[in-house]
């Protein structure tokens, strides 16, 4: 399956057929209540809207990004990192008429790829990583192209359809779309219908990532999501939340809440980047040392304020401000000169809200 158009129209009929084997309550729990209550479109109907989430959630945070990625020492093989950006760039001019390499997405999910490589550091590669709600689907490229095994578990339509094209673009027999019985391969998805079917079994993973969007999801998809892997995986397995996202449907201390409720503990290991830890005896909570942000983030919380955590996760860590400082005396770090490689190609949304659309 090649065509856009084909993907579209074969997840919409699998999508119509898995919503008859699924309970209310699963399809209220992976409804999209975030993109929902602020109008942000999930599905498309046409291959010609695709090119519209190619470097989404991400506009404009390239330079906060590289900071990140700079502040944990970079992305293990940059290489890989090329690689991705180049894939990016052809598949964009394929598809789209455009030559992008995603900067900014690319840019935070190669921070988020350096953080899994610090949580799983322990585990022999190659590992099988599932992600929840992968957005472009640019960490599971540098995932796959780093040759582990990855798994997508995505609600949306659109993304579905944009990650299921760049997949079977990079990695050809190597992925499977999971609407056709192709789940074995090295790179898959798992529709949200098939997690939801009773009985169904996940595989033994290394550890799981679920960025930016724990804090949007349904309390009944969060809370199901996080007792599926409790109950499948072993004990001290872990999961990556590289910031819990928008408070638009959840506040920070329901979220962490119904991770002590599913028997997890909850530890703050960078600037709003979590790791959630199976144990199946006493649970606990622990942040990472900026006692003024954490008071101004509890604060808000407890007269009703929002609080968007891709605010606070873009401030760099302060233990590497040192290091940051003095790799800028010396010239760029080796993640700047990758990224300035390729050239800068401004997402349509950051063009249109500053006018220049």
């Amino acid at each position: 399956m090649n065509d856009i158009q084909d993907r579209i129209d074969a997840y919409n009929a699998a999508e119509q057929i898995g919503r008859c084997q699924v309970p209310n309550r699963a399809i209220q729990a992976f409804g999209l209540e975030a993109f929902s209550s602020v109008g942000y479109p999930f599905r498309i109907s046409l291959a010609g809207e695709l090119w519209r989430y190619h470097d989404v959630h991400q506009e404009g945070r390239l330079a906060r990004n590289l900071n990140l990625l700079d502040s944990v020492g970079g992305i293990e093989d940059l290489e890989i990192a090329r690689q991705a950006a180049n894939s990016l760039m052809d598949f964009s001019n394929r598809h789209f008429g455009f030559a992008s390499a995603g900067k900014d997405a690319l840019s935070r999910a190669c921070y988020q790829y350096a953080l899994l490589c610090r949580v799983l550091s322990r585990y022999p590669k190659p590992w099988t990583i599932l992600e929840v709600g992968p957005g472009c689907g640019y960490l599971g490229l540098l995932v796959g192209l780093s040759g582990h095994r990855y798994i997508a578990l995505e609600a949306s339509q659109a993304m579905y359809v944009y990650q299921s094209s760049l997949f079977a673009y990079v990695f050809a027999n190597e992925y499977g779309n999971g609407l056709s019985g192709s789940s074995n391969c090295r790179v898959s998805h798992l529709t949200w219908w098939d997690f939801c079917s009773e009985g169904s079994a996940l595989p033994l993973l290394t550890g799981a990532t679920a960025n930016h969007m724990i804090a949007e999801m349904n309390k009944s998809g969060l809370r199901h999501l996080l007792r599926r892997l409790h109950a499948s995986q072993s004990e001290g397995f872990q999961i990556l939340a590289e910031s819990p996202g928008s408070t638009v449907v959840n506040s920070y201390d329901s979220v962490l809440q119904n991770v002590l409720d599913s028997q997890f503990s909850a530890a703050e290991t960078h600037p709003s980047a979590w790791v959630f830890t199976k144990t199946s005896g006493a649970r606990s909570i622990s942040y990472f040392p900026l006692t003024f942000r954490r008071k101004l983030r509890w604060k808000l919380a407890s007269y009703g304020f929002g609080v968007d955590f891709d605010e606070f996760s873009d401030r760099p860590m302060k233990s590497a401000g040192k290091e940051r400082e003095a790799a800028t005396a010396s010239g760029p770090s080796a993640s700047r000169k990758l990224f300035a490689e390729f050239p800068d190609f401004e997402p349509a949304d950051s063009r249109f809200e500053k006018g220049r659309w």
